[in-house]
């Protein structure tokens, strides 16, 4: 009979328990962090509460680094860290596969890999952008009087012959 009633408290004592735990928040919250950590991670604030705690010991760890960096790597940390930011979880799940992927390879591989990516960018970039509006064409002159006899011959559904 001891033995019921002893399952019996425990699950009691775990049903008790089980809301207070689901009630904790992941630490430290956005306000725990210091002024100085905040200003660097400012771009990650929307998102602070999703992060894991795992998650978030790197990203301070990251702040904790910024300091010591040369103003450029600050820049490139910054518009990295907007850029992250702006992605969906789907979005970010794949960057760190592809980065998992990418760790994988040996150090040649992954230059071939990242000559490849390049090469595909750039191609990319000289293609024309199809969203982007077309340029305004230049206002027609209004129509001068012919001066050579063959102008004047020209039908008028024909753009005149480049002088």
């Amino acid at each position: 009979m001891a033995h019921p009633l002893a399952t019996l408290a425990l699950l009691l004592c775990c049903a008790l328990t089980a809301p207070n735990l689901a009630a904790q928040t992941i630490r430290p919250a956005w306000t725990e962090l210091s002024t100085k950590q905040r200003d660097v991670l400012a771009p990650l604030a929307p998102q602070w509460n999703d992060f894991s705690a795992d998650q978030r010991k790197r990203w301070i760890a990251l702040a904790d680094r910024y300091p010591k960096m040369s103003a450029a790597e600050q820049k490139r940390v910054q518009e990295r860290m907007r850029d992250w930011a702006k992605l969906t979880p789907q979005q970010r799940e794949a960057a760190r596969a592809r980065y998992r992927a990418l760790s994988k390879l040996t150090p040649e591989q992954r230059r071939a890999v990242i000559r490849q990516w390049t090469e595909s960018q750039e191609a990319q970039q000289a293609l024309p952008n199809e969203s982007a509006p077309l340029p305004e064409a230049p206002a027609e002159a209004p129509a001068a009087e012919p001066s050579r006899p063959e102008d004047a011959a020209a039908p008028a559904d024909k753009p005149p012959a480049a002088p």
